[in-house]
């Protein structure tokens, strides 16, 4: 894992673009939410993502210089990813935030474990609080119960979601072990294997 981590500051300006990003697409599906309840959800699910946010964007100050230069090249990078996930249905739009905020969680937890005290333990501290995961999760679930034919809808956007979101985090690895899949490969098994779980208790197909 250490052969595949990058600095402390640059894992923080990945996992910091990250949050701002699926901060900005959180607040989208609140504001075009179905229900009052959803609505609700999808509020409270923005402003764990937005404290999350600024959980990291503090460490990133602390680990590296000016948090919004180092942000600049991995926003630009990843808001592209994002508008490859752009999705015109709002129920797709709600997995988007689970699906691919579950699996960077994941990965930036388990890319921290590569670095060195305290910043290992900084970061995967961050990322503790899945609450925002499961404010996600009882959203699509009525949505499903609701009508199962969006069942078949959100399975298969969910799995269309994949690709995009490994090149986020590709992009957060050491460069010269980004380059190749036998170094990255490893790395992955047990976040896809989550991703999976994640995606069984909606019923979904990874």
């Amino acid at each position: 894992m250490t052969s595949l981590a990058p600095t402390a500051a640059d894992l923080l300006a990945h996992a910091t673009a990250s949050q701002l990003l699926l901060s900005e697409e959180s607040g989208r599906v609140m504001r075009e939410a179905w229900s009052v309840t959803d609505r609700d959800e999808l509020a409270r699910a923005t402003k764990v993502v937005l404290d999350r946010y600024e959980a990291l964007r503090a460490l990133l100050a602390e680990y590296g210089d000016d948090p919004v230069d180092a942000l600049v090249r991995p926003t630009d990078f990843q808001r592209e990813q994002f508008r490859r996930m752009s999705a015109d249905n709002w129920h797709e739009r709600v997995a988007t935030c689970f699906v691919v905020g579950g699996f960077l969680g994941d990965f930036f937890t388990t890319l921290a474990g590569g670095l060195p005290e305290p910043a290992r333990s900084d970061i995967q501290r961050v990322f503790e609080s899945d609450d925002d995961e499961e404010l996600f999760e009882g959203v699509l679930r009525r949505v499903i119960e609701h009508d199962d034919a969006y069942l078949s809808r959100v399975s298969l956007w969910s799995r269309r979601l994949v690709g995009d979101t490994m090149l986020i985090a590709r992009k957060a690895l050491k460069p010269a072990s980004a380059s190749s899949e036998d170094n990255y490969e490893p790395l992955f098994t047990d976040i896809v294997t989550e991703h999976t779980r994640r995606l069984d208790r909606l019923g979904l197909t990874a």
